[in-house]
């Protein structure tokens, strides 16, 4: 599983946001900005412990911020997915509220270390959690069916990468690729497990077009070559 899009994200929204004035005190995204990036760190070279520990006053930070928020929360993880989370709340017609992309950033990367520590119903519980703050956050989709996988409920994984694909459309050019790249693969993954080698073939060769150089698809092409050497070619008599 990836966790690149989510950073790439966050780092985004940071670039993108306008500098306080000289006076005003830095926001909590900005304070909680090194212990965010430590986190990913600690993630990236395996020590998931490290990370969650790093973590744990992150996320108490954020939910005491949020702890009085009486209007559906939403994480801006990109300028049109904020105004599309607030569309959807519109049509709902309850008061919805985006905030940066930090909390649902700190919150992936717990998830991350704790499926990293086998601790996999925890991680699951979070990233249904994040699914209702970013439900359009393509990334997020993807993970939580990789999760899915660990169940081997194929036809489900596959309904949920789909979706990330949908979702990956209006994802920030910058981490398009990524998103759109890790659906596919999650997609050909599970309908390989269905036997369903030439769409799985499709989704891994569309995942190429995007990547050409991801050695994961490469491989999972072979196997799917030596999946179809194994069937037995016909015989005269079966297709006289």
């Amino acid at each position: 599983m990836g966790l690149l899009s989510s950073i790439a994200a966050l780092a985004l929204a940071v670039q993108a946001a306008p500098a306080p004035p000289a006076a005003k005190p830095p926001s909590l995204e900005q304070r909680m900005m090194p212990q965010l990036r430590a986190a990913a760190l600690a993630v990236r070279t395996h020590r998931p412990q490290v990370a969650i520990d790093t973590l744990v006053p992150v996320i108490a930070a954020y939910e005491a911020d949020l702890a009085h928020e009486t209007r559906r929360i939403y994480c801006g993880m990109s300028p049109q997915e904020t105004l599309l989370y607030l569309a959807m709340a519109a049509k709902d017609k309850v008061a919805a509220v985006a905030v940066p992309p930090g909390y649902c950033t700190a919150l992936y990367l717990k998830g991350y270390a704790l499926v990293d520590l086998g601790r996999v119903a925890e991680a699951k519980a979070i990233y249904e959690h994040l699914l209702t703050l970013a439900p359009m956050y393509a990334q997020y989709q993807t993970e939580y069916g990789q999760l899915i996988r660990l169940e081997k409920d194929w036809p489900r994984m596959l309904a949920i990468c789909t979706k990330a694909s949908d979702a990956a459309k209006i994802a920030d050019p910058a981490i398009k690729p990524m998103q759109q790249g890790a659906a596919l693969r999650c997609q050909g993954y599970a309908l390989v497990e269905l036997h369903r080698y030439d769409e799985a073939e499709k989704r891994y060769r569309a995942a190429l077009a995007i990547h050409p150089n991801d050695a994961v698809v490469q491989h999972e092409l072979g196997y799917i070559a030596q999946q179809r050497a194994k069937v037995p070619a016909p015989s005269p008599a079966a297709t006289s």
